[in-house]
């Protein structure tokens, strides 16, 4: 197969007079001609139909008892030629969510790619996410060196708020005799009361068992790991100490049963402890954040599985522009240099006007100087805010002046607070005027979620440039570094996909 060209020899479709031409590769071709001369007979009925009828020859039997079979062109050869797509001549209803791949519909299959074979990573760190069994994390588990002392901690609270009596008044009457709370190993003995603060944050974890790595334990440990799973709702911790690192417990030196649990170590003795996070789902071993398995609605920006929170899966967003705010940068601020401060009811007008005075005052700047020549600090400060300095504003209030003094909110804050606080259908329309749509800030104009995004094809650390917004794994009829089993399970979930088995 050429790399470089399409070779299309003695084509005869319809109107075509026994055509050979050579089109380039990797380029913009564009065929005219007058009407009738064969435009379309050759774009559509000779190079799409022979790419399409090449494609769907190599799908299964069953896949393709479900596809309309497409005749052979009238045409001697066509080299070089790769699966190929055609947009129909037609005028098509695009809207903020259409792309070039949703129309054509590439964005399906590749939504159904990166299901089946893209490994997800943590979106915060880049580590790989993998899910495990039981028998994965016994395995695991057992791995440690011998005579290493284990315990298996169940999470039931992780990182909330509250004094949680309910919590620990259940493991106790659940059978569990000790907890771990924020980083304390405390006894649930029956009158034993765990005071926390209410207004803090708090980690409770179940001690679901405590033994020694030998080989007699497995069956014990696969029950305990599969009940720290049920009450960690899929997670679990463990804690292990190396045979070699000194005892610290109470207890004699004596030999002990591996099936006999082991006096309970101190707080302090706790940092000599490895703990261990295990999961049977999607989970980030780095930051301990579980995710969904990803499935095709997943990366589809048209569904919320999928779409950034932030910009519902536009990829960008309506902010408010300090363009628009200050149209004419030639007019001073005594002149309405800030726009959108100089609509509105008269005594709003006169209510920012005071504002402006007072921040102007307090920055020593000349509300005569136009705003294009006013220093980049009050710029910052007039627009973004003072942050924590306070400005001393003056106020007319039932025929007295009245001193207040506090940070200054900014003109755009003022508007977005304005915007999205206000009820009137008619503010936030004449607050419109002043925004403009920038990329998105979350997903970077990628409209998927971050821990979607972070789904890769092969092996590596996420990358970018080959994320499925930007935009997909598809080269020149390849796919990249997807491998003999991806290139089966994309060819496989296309089959299931054609055949209406698994429509995302």
């Amino acid at each position: 197969m050429s790399k470089e060209f399409i070779r299309i020899g003695g084509a005869r479709e319809h109107n075509l007079k026994n055509l050979t031409l050579t089109i380039p590769r990797d380029k913009l071709v564009v065929i005219t001609g007058l009407s009738g001369s064969g435009k379309s007979s050759l774009a559509f009925d000779t190079i799409y139909a022979e790419g399409q009828r090449k494609y769907v020859e190599s799908l299964s039997a069953y896949a393709r008892q479900f596809l309309d079979q497409m005749r052979k062109p009238d045409v001697d050869f066509i080299e070089g030629l790769s699966p190929a797509i055609a947009i129909e001549q037609r005028s098509s209803g695009s809207g903020p969510r259409s792309i070039i791949a949703t129309t054509t519909e590439i964005y399906d299959y590749l939504r159904l790619l990166y299901a089946h074979v893209g490994q997800p990573h943590c979106p915060e760190t880049g580590v790989p996410i993998v899910t495990q069994t039981t028998s994965d994390i016994v395995d695991k588990i057992l791995a440690l060196p011998p005579r290493s002392r284990v315990m298996v901690l169940a999470p039931v609270v992780r990182g909330q708020k509250g004094e949680f009596r309910d919590v620990v008044e259940r493991l106790s009457r659940e059978g569990f005799v000790r907890a771990r709370v924020d980083g304390t190993l405390v006894e649930l003995a029956d009158g034993v009361r765990v005071r926390l603060d209410p207004k803090k944050d708090h980690t409770i974890e179940a001690v679901v068992d405590r033994l020694v790595i030998d080989e007699k334990i497995r069956v014990r440990l696969s029950d305990s790991v599969e009940t720290a799973l049920k009450w960690g709702e899929g997670v679990l911790l463990t804690l292990h100490q190396r045979p070699e690192d000194p005892s610290k417990t109470q207890g004699s030196k004596s030999k002990t049963d591996p099936a006999t649990p082991h006096p309970q170590p101190s707080t302090s003795d706790t940092a000599t402890w490895i703990e261990t996070l295990h999961s049977n789902r999607n989970l980030s071993p780095a930051t301990g954040k579980s995710y969904e398995p990803p499935t095709p609605k997943h990366f589809s920006f048209n569904a919320p599985a999928g779409a950034c929170p932030v910009c519902h899966g536009l990829g960008q967003k309506m902010v408010f522009d300090e363009a628009l705010v200050v149209p004419d940068p030639d007019k001073s601020l005594e002149q309405g240099a800030v726009l959108s401060w100089r609509r509105g009811g008269k005594r709003m007008v006169v209510y920012y006007k005071s504002i402006l005075r007072a921040v102007a005052a307090h920055c020593n700047v000349s509300q005569e100087t136009p705003y294009k020549d006013l220093p980049d600090d009050f710029k910052r400060i007039l627009m973004r805010g003072s942050g924590e300095a306070e400005i001393e504003f003056n106020f007319w209030r039932a025929g007295k002046m009245s001193k207040i003094t506090r940070p200054f909110e900014g003109v755009i804050p003022n508007l977005a607070r304005l915007y999205h606080e206000s009820e009137s259908e008619f503010t936030r329309n004449r607050l419109k005027a002043f925004m403009s749509p920038q990329f998105c800030d979350a997903c970077n104009g990628r409209r998927l979620k971050p821990e979607i995004l972070a789904v890769t094809l092969g092996a590596g650390d996420p990358d970018p440039k080959s994320q499925i917004a930007n935009p997909g794994p598809v080269h020149h009829g390849r796919l990249l570094a997807v491998g003999r089993e991806g290139r089966r399970l994309f060819r496989h979930a296309a089959a299931r996909r054609i055949s209406g088995e698994n429509r995302p």
